[in-house]
């Protein structure tokens, strides 16, 4: 079968595919399209959701975590200078529902930033305003703030960052409008908030008092990720059906979420490629000798099936996987009894 397996420089590897190739590509759910970035023309890939079937941007996909990566555009609270009141612009909610991903508890943080913020993530398994969890950070900061912090960190001045629980599949931000920047709109006029992923976020002063932050983020639209899985159940009941099971590698192992129910397929230690898959495409023998900076060997390597030995040869000795090897210079029996004699004298 021949299906689409890149979209610009992103690898799309089964069970995902492309919305409209042949039929088997992909797995139900798990259909992206492949469009144009219409200013720069550039092939990106796109996951349609919640809400209105809008697509946002999907960054990469990487089997192993079970995860993709994504872009979405903050929520904003700004000042109007021509009202005199707080604008919203709600971009910041999603809808997961019904899909086979989750927001990632573990990979992203509910994060505002601006110089009087309190914003809110309501949050939780399905779009029910009455059973949502609802998680709040504050920020604030003054206009000379920016030359007493160092940049990067989310430490409540200027920026916040809260966890999220386990399990969400819809999301909304929102501002609190007693928290205004109408007092301080000369130098700082927005505020903004969404879940993002934590280790991309590097936060500046300057986005509190500039528009900055617009050019770093690709228009405020920084990462966040999603946690994916296969079906709803675990992998003790997914193998009573070896017919819709679909770790099928000869060398996949099935992993149990963290996340809220499902699975996802990995390949066992010492092997790579997709466990979806059955042949060449399949889950392989990785040959750890051919790659010495990421499996050292400072001996003799072998490569065996799902790992390798690493020895001294013959006349050294030592750990060869920690460290180099030594010759070995072994004392003769006579010339041992000899220095053990000569100590004795005085």
């Amino acid at each position: 079968m021949s299906c689409q397996r890149k979209c610009g420089d992103i690898e799309v590897p089964f069970p995902f595919g492309i919305d409209g190739d042949q039929p088997g590509c992909a797995k139900p759910g798990f259909e992206l399209s492949c469009g144009n970035n219409t200013e720069s023309g550039v092939p990106i890939l796109l996951r349609k959701v919640q809400p209105l079937s809008r697509s946002v941007e999907v960054l990469g996909i990487s089997l192993p975590k079970g995860q993709l990566r994504m872009r979405m555009h903050m929520s904003s609270h700004c000042y109007n200078m021509t009202t005199r009141v707080m604008d919203c612009v709600d971009n910041g909610w999603m809808d997961l529902t019904g899909s086979p991903f989750t927001f990632s508890d573990s990979a992203n943080k509910f994060t505002a930033f601006g110089c009087q913020v309190l914003a809110y993530l309501g949050a939780g398994e399905q779009r029910d305003i009455g059973s949502n969890l609802r998680i709040g950070c504050a920020a604030s900061c003054g206009k000379d703030d920016s030359a007493t912090i160092g940049g990067g960190r989310c430490s409540g001045i200027g920026c916040c960052q809260t966890a999220i629980p386990k399990g969400i599949k819809y999301y909304k931000a929102w501002f609190d409008d007693r928290f205004n920047t109408s007092s301080m709109y000369t130098w700082n006029r927005c505020a903004y908030a969404a879940l993002v992923e934590e280790s991309s976020f590097n936060f500046s002063m300057i986005y509190d008092s500039s528009s900055k932050f617009n050019s770093d983020t690709v228009s405020s639209q920084p990462p966040f990720v999603v946690d994916w899985v296969m079906g709803n159940i675990s992998c003790k009941e997914a193998r009573k059906n070896l017919g819709t099971y679909p770790c099928i590698s000869n060398n996949s192992i099935c992993l149990d979420s963290q996340n809220g129910p499902g699975y996802i397929c990995n390949c066992r230690k010492g092997f790579q490629g997709n466990p979806y898959n059955k042949g060449l495409d399949s889950c392989q023998d990785i040959n750890e000798c051919d790659d010495p900076k990421k499996y050292p060997c400072y001996g003799k390597c072998i490569n065996k099936l799902g790992g390798f030995d690493c020895f001294c040869p013959a006349g050294m000795r030592g750990n060869a996987s920690v460290g180099p090897c030594r010759k070995d210079f072994p004392l003769g029996i006579g010339k041992y009894s000899n220095l053990l004699h000569n100590s004795c004298i005085n």
